[in-house]
């Protein structure tokens, strides 16, 4: 498998150069015999940060882009996570991404919850808990 970086989905879901556009549609093309490209969860938050943050898209239009992205054939999420629980995490209506990143991957990871001094965090992001 290979992975690919943030700006790569960036120039495919925003298409504003148009010569990088075309460069990982002929990426998209070869997939089959690549085998899908990996998306990090890193990857995938900071492209709805980029989304949200610099492209000016609100926050249902990024997160449902990047969302529909990572259940395509083309790419694959961490075996661990899963694609169902991955599309969870779009759902989310909590401001910061990150948070509901961390949340979700420390759970995955096998942790009870994720314990934080962000009081709207612990509010609103499943799995955290306010250290207080």
């Amino acid at each position: 498998m290979i992975g690919v970086d943030t700006n790569v989905l960036i120039r495919l879901l925003v298409r504003d150069d148009e010569h990088q556009f075309n460069r990982v549609m002929a990426l998209i093309d070869r997939a089959e015999m690549d085998g899908p490209y990996f998306l990090n969860p890193l990857v995938l938050t900071e492209t709805v940060w980029v989304l949200e943050r610099r492209v000016g898209l609100d926050r249902p239009a990024a997160r449902q882009m990047v969302r529909d992205l990572s259940e395509t054939l083309e790419f694959r999420v961490p075996a661990t996570l899963g694609s169902g629980d991955v599309s969870g995490w779009f759902q989310s209506e909590h401001a910061d991404f990150f948070d509901v990143v961390i949340a979700r991957t420390n759970a995955a990871s096998g942790c009870s919850h994720t314990l934080t001094f962000d009081k709207r965090a612990a509010s609103h992001v499943p799995g955290m808990v306010l250290l207080a």
